[in-house]
């Protein structure tokens, strides 16, 4: 994955579900999901949305698989 491009990144945790946050090439967050999702599938959906919307060029790294 390039460093030069904004990346989303999907977490999860047992008790709270799963959320994102969408990083710049510097690292900071741009954005976040604000929000939990009870599913994965919901977050990834909300992630997909946004990326063809407004981060055409974002990458999605899943942190939830190790």
């Amino acid at each position: 994955m390039s460093d030069i491009e904004p990346k989303f990144i999907i977490f999860g945790d047992m008790l709270d579900g799963y959320w994102w946050r969408l990083r710049s090439a510097s690292g900071e967050t741009v954005e976040s999901s604000g929000r939990t999702h009870r599913r994965k599938a919901e977050c990834e959906r909300e992630v997909q949305r946004l990326k063809a919307e407004r981060y055409p060029s974002a990458k999605v790294r899943d942190a939830t698989t190790g």
